[in-house]
């Protein structure tokens, strides 16, 4: 069972003709955060525009692929294109409640500090999905979102979610 708020998977139906369905996912990803931006704390949530591939985004392309350590590369991850849709859901919704929600229990943000920022993490556990934005002084900024591919990969961000809760309350 999913959060009610949780739009559906976009599947491709046929890697043949990726061109299309890259451009289905570019026209959700341009209404949610090019067309209209989302906020977080108040804040609108922008996105990295450059460098520019294909007269597309680079955060498109960072939440539509992954590192390919092998090449040195980013390469395609069918799991973050078919969430395209949760990206914007995520940010609006992280303040899920797990008391009001029988289909989770609730979605766990945290800060950690990155270079002068901080990162912001928002992590639903049953559906390994996590979108992180970086907090700026006018603005927050999406970084990626992704899909945990495996076990160790959940516990690591749960061990990580830990910590911030015991370095909150001391």
């Amino acid at each position: 069972m999913r959060c009610k708020w949780l739009p559906e998977l976009m599947p491709c139906d046929n890697w043949a003709d990726f061109a299309s369905y890259e451009e289905k996912l570019y026209q959700i990803f341009s209404m949610d955060f090019i067309q209209n931006q989302p906020q977080f704390k108040n804040k609108p949530v922008i996105i990295r525009r450059h460098p520019m591939v294909d007269d597309r985004e680079q955060t498109f392309f960072h939440v539509i692929t992954k590192d390919d350590s092998s090449k040195n590369d980013r390469i395609l991850d069918s799991k973050r294109c078919e969430r395209i849709r949760w990206i914007r859901a995520f940010i609006e919704n992280c303040d899920c409640d797990p008391t009001k929600c029988e289909a989770c229990s609730g979605i766990k943000v945290w800060d950690e500090p990155y270079k002068a920022n901080k990162r912001v993490f928002i992590l639903s556990e049953e559906e390994k999905y996590m979108v992180i934005l970086e907090r700026r002084e006018r603005y927050n900024m999406l970084i990626t979102a992704y899909y945990l591919d495996y076990p160790h990969s959940l516990e690591k961000q749960l061990k990580k979610y830990n910590y911030y809760q015991k370095t909150k309350r001391a």
